[in-house]
C-alpha cells in the first residue's frame, strides 16, 4: 500500500489519537508525533502553563506554527490536539499534506475518560460533558471532512489501528 506524507489523527480529547498513534507508526515503519508534545518542547511550558499565560488564542498560534512544521516535514503519523480542526490554515495544511483520520468516539465513552484528567484546560472536571458537547458541535463538520472515519466504540487500541489500516488506500 502507498504511504501518505502524514496520517493526520483527529478527534476530541479522549478519542485515543496518542494511543493508537504510536501502535500504527509502528505498523507502518512511519515515526509517531503527537502536536500537543511538541508544542511543550517548543515552548518548554506545559499545556496549562501556555493557557494560564496567554489563554487559548496563544495555545492555537503555537498549535498552528507546529502544524506548519508538521505539514512540511517528512511523512509520520501525527496525534493532533482536539481544537486543530479550528484554524481555518491548519485545515488546509492538514488536508494537502496527507489523510486525516477521525477517531470517532461517543460523548460517554469520552467523558468517562476523561474523568480524572486535569491537564485539559479546556474540560474543567466538573464541566467536562457539557464542554465535549460544546466542542463537537463546533468541530464536527471539520472532524467529518476526514477521507478515513473510524467508530471505536469499545475497540481496543489494536482493533482501531486494525480498522485504520484497512481503510487506508490501497496500491
Amino acid at each position: 500500500m502507498p504511504k501518505p506524507t502524514h496520517l493526520w489523527l483527529l478527534g476530541l480529547s479522549g478519542s485515543g489519537k496518542s494511543t493508537v498513534g504510536p501502535l500504527l507508526a509502528k505498523k507502518l515503519s512511519l515515526p509517531f508525533i503527537d502536536s500537543d508534545e511538541r508544542i511543550v518542547q517548543n515552548a518548554k511550558l506545559s499545556i496549562p502553563q501556555i493557557f494560564a499565560q496567554g489563554g487559548e488564542k496563544e495555545f492555537r498560534h503555537r498549535e498552528s506554527g507546529i502544524i506548519a512544521q508538521l505539514a512540511a516535514s517528512a511523512a509520520s503519523v501525527i496525534a493532533c490536539g482536539g481544537g486543530v480542526v479550528l484554524d481555518p490554515q491548519n485545515r488546509i495544511a492538514l488536508s494537502q499534506s496527507g489523510l486525516r483520520i477521525y477517531l470517532q468516539a461517543d460523548l460517554p465513552l469520552l467523558s468517562r475518560r476523561l474523568a480524572h484528567s486535569s491537564d485539559r484546560p479546556l474540560l474543567p472536571p466538573d464541566q467536562i460533558y457539557p464542554k465535549l458537547v460544546e466542542q463537537l458541535a463546533e468541530r464536527k463538520k471539520w472532524y467529518e471532512e476526514s477521507e478515513i472515519q473510524i467508530p471505536i466504540g469499545t475497540d481496543s487500541p489494536e482493533q482501531i489501528c486494525g480498522k485504520i489500516l484497512l481503510s487506508l488506500p490501497k496500491s
